[in-house]
């Protein structure tokens, strides 16, 4: 998922004026007519920065977006925490019996909780 707030420039809380602001400094930079000499990577950089501007600039869109850019890094987050402890079984082939059945179960039902996350 492309992050708009990177596409301009901005942090996740910027308000309508400086996502206004950022938009109109980026879409003069990177308008085709101004750079000839580029101008295959000038349309794609004036897309993907319209792209943005169009979602960002509209409250209830901006809510979407942010909600699923949200959800998206928590599902980032939630994967490379499993992929951590999955790490951590693997170097503890020390550890008892017991204890991997342990870990194996924690594993088991963070991934689980983490599969009902992504659906929502």
């Amino acid at each position: 998922m492309k992050n708009h707030y990177i596409t301009l420039g901005l942090e996740r809380n910027a308000q309508q004026p400086q996502i206004k602001e950022a938009y109109h400094k980026l879409a003069l930079k990177w308008h085709p007519d101004k750079n000839t000499n580029c101008r295959a990577q000038a349309i794609t950089q004036f897309q993907e920065i319209n792209e943005a501007y169009n979602t960002l600039s509209q409250s209830e869109s901006k809510k979407k977006y942010d909600y699923k850019l949200e959800k998206n890094d928590h599902s980032q987050k939630l994967k490379y925490f499993l992929e951590q402890i999955e790490e951590m079984n693997e170097e503890f082939t020390y550890l008892s019996k017991d204890d991997q059945d342990t870990l194996n179960k924690f594993i088991n039902r963070i991934n689980n909780q983490s599969k009902r996350i992504r659906k929502h």
